[in-house]
């Protein structure tokens, strides 16, 4: 997971608080925190602030690779979606091969060290 505000990956689950956490569980968000910024925030496989860019449906990776129509296999309207050209990627982690409409932006992890955590030097 990637933090929306500061794109670190140090993110963990948090505790649902509250009415509105037990309502946005029931459309399938969850609650998440940062470590490095302690920014709160809500997600699905990714978070709802990069729902909007091309990621992979089955782990939410950004860094995806263009691939031929051709070599999408799996899906719903596959005909369909390669005569109108739609754009096929390829996930390197997991393998998914896939298509989406959604714009193109790889998102990569900072690096910025967790916040409280000791440096290697210390």
């Amino acid at each position: 997971m990637i933090c929306p505000q500061c794109r670190s990956a140090h993110c963990f689950r948090s505790h649902r608080r509250g009415l509105f956490d037990g309502a946005v569980t029931a459309i399938g968000l969850r609650p998440w925190r940062c470590r490095t910024c302690d920014y709160r925030f809500y997600a699905w496989r990714v978070a709802v602030a990069f729902a909007r860019y091309a990621h992979c449906p089955t782990c939410g990776n950004f860094d995806l690779h263009r691939i031929g129509h051709d070599r999408v296999d799996n899906g719903t309207l596959l005909a369909l979606k390669r005569t109108v050209g739609f754009p096929a990627y390829r996930c390197d982690p997991c393998r998914e091969k896939f298509y989406s409409v959604r714009p193109f932006h790889r998102i990569i992890p900072s690096v910025i060290p967790e916040t409280g955590a000791k440096s290697p030097h210390s």
